[in-house]
């Protein structure tokens, strides 16, 4: 996961007016949604310009699955809603509320295979059940969601990877943050098998690219030669913790986790 600038996000030229006018739409003859869906699934294509059709919350290979546009605050209902009815049908139409995500991310599957179940579907916890809101009066801003956001600037440098097994582990030792990223990993199924081996054979590369650049930087000798060895491998390393590569963020908390304080280019890497 990295963290996607919302800023960024190229909308299509009248696209606020027709999102403003399915919402109307919506509200006046009492739809679903869903029955408007052209809105959103327009606006594919410029989200997953954003990461080259990486899933925002993953990064997988684009070939792991047909991505979709999530609503990172569910539409139609919330599976841990005390009050009926639920939903918030107010964003529906609101492109912040929006996320690029995977099939594996995004909808309820189970992994026979590896024994997991997951997708986030219509699941959206809160850390105080009490604040959600229910109605478009409600503000949200009292809600503190407990699922990972690619779209809050520091919530990607939460999640870290095993080198052990590729499985998703917390890269903090906040006990509340270390929850979070539990309860994401869970709902956004990090733990699949195929993604622990996808994410595993990325993150055993990097820490071999690592080691590589130790020994470029122990063997320079002041000659042109032995420097370039050195650049070449730091170069190498940089490509695999961009925002661009497979699962970059991953791999830029487990840079950070390698910090040496006798390779002090190894910490200006993740400054």
């Amino acid at each position: 996961m990295r963290w996607i600038d919302q800023e960024r996000i190229e909308l299509p030229e009248g696209w606020m007016n027709k999102a403003a006018a399915a919402k109307k739409k919506m509200e006046d003859d009492n739809l679903k949604p869903d029955d408007l869906s052209k809105v959103w699934t327009d606006l594919k294509g410029n989200l997953g310009k954003l990461t080259d059709k990486r899933c925002w919350i993953c990064e997988a290979p684009a070939v792991r699955s047909d991505n979709a546009v999530d609503h990172f605050r569910p539409k139609n209902r919330v599976a841990e809603a005390l009050k009926s009815p639920s939903g918030y049908r107010w964003l529906a139409f609101d492109y912040k509320n929006f996320r690029y995500i995977c099939t594996f991310c995004n909808s309820s599957r189970s992994d026979v295979i590896g024994g997991t179940e997951g997708g986030k579907a219509d699941h959206f916890p809160l850390r105080d059940e009490n604040v959600r809101a229910y109605l478009e009066t409600d503000d949200i801003d009292n809600e503190e969601p407990m699922l990972l956001d690619p779209c809050e600037p520091d919530d990607w440098k939460l999640l870290g990877c095993s080198l052990e097994s590729g499985h998703p582990v917390a890269a903090t030792g906040d006990a509340h943050e270390q929850e979070r990223v539990g309860i994401s990993i869970k709902f956004y199924h990090l733990h699949q098998d195929d993604l622990k081996k996808l994410r595993l054979t990325q993150i055993r590369n990097l820490d071999q690219k690592i080691s590589d650049a130790k020994d470029r930087y122990d063997e320079m000798d002041g000659t042109p030669k032995r420097k370039k060895k050195f650049t070449s491998a730091l170069a190498a390393i940089k490509r695999l913790i961009s925002p661009g590569s497979d699962f970059s963020g991953e791999m830029y908390n487990h840079v950070k986790k390698r910090r040496d304080n006798g390779y002090p280019w190894l910490q200006r890497l993740v400054d």
